[in-house]
């Protein structure tokens, strides 16, 4: 049996223009079983293109939910509305979810880059895009709550002494210049008065190089 051209063309347009529809029941569902997720994070293959699903992930890029093989599905859908629009479907499996994107994704729908701000040290810089789901989405309850915590640091410091020294120089340097080059070949003349408590300090540049939890309390 063959398929005419012209209706294979009828169909690609007919699914095109659901595709939009198909993309509001999705993140209204994602949105509704994960009400803190304002992402659903994809990594995009760099060879086949191919979407794989990542994670569910907040406003400030915390993980919500991790598609990572070993996580469980996604919470139940319990709006009716949203669960009849999925008939047979199975919201809740991972891979249902992800036959959809990639028909959504050959259809045209548009995936944009995962925010660079978000990017966690694991996450491949060039290959992750997402699907918004709630740019508006709050953060879990105690997300914002403190803790004291102890850390380790290391800093750099580039810095300027002013401070008056008293030293034995050739008379000579005193008529015609060239007391800085001197002193600065001499430092044992006035190193023992550079007090980093005292005078006049001036910081040009502070640079945090490393920091690390050493204990939560």
């Amino acid at each position: 049996m063959y398929t005419a051209p012209q209706g294979c063309q009828n169909a690609l347009e007919t699914a095109r223009a659901q595709a939009p529809g198909l993309t509001r029941t999705l993140v209204a569902t994602l949105a509704h079983m994960a009400p803190h997720a304002a992402y659903l994070v994809l990594r995009r293959h760099p060879e086949t293109g191919h979407l794989h699903l990542d994670s569910l992930r907040t406003v400030s890029g915390c993980f919500q939910h991790s598609f990572d093989g070993a996580a469980e599905d996604l919470p139940e859908l319990t709006d009716p509305a949203l669960r009849a629009a999925w008939g047979a479907a199975d919201p809740q499996d991972p891979q249902v979810l992800l036959r959809i994107l990639r028909d959504l994704d050959i259809l045209g729908t548009p995936f944009v880059k995962f925010p660079r701000s978000l990017l966690g040290p694991a996450d491949p810089f060039n290959s992750l895009v997402c699907l918004v789901v709630n740019a508006e989405a709050p953060e879990p309850e105690g997300f914002e709550e403190e803790v004291t915590v102890t850390v380790a640091l290391t800093v750099t410091e580039e810095v300027t002494y002013e401070f008056t020294s008293e030293v034995q120089i050739p008379s000579r340097l005193v008529r015609n210049g060239g007391i800085r080059a001197y002193l600065a070949d001499h430092e044992d003349l006035w190193l023992d008065d550079l007090d980093p408590t005292g005078g006049v300090l001036s910081i040009n540049e502070r640079n945090l190089d490393e920091a690390s939890v050493v204990l939560a309390a």
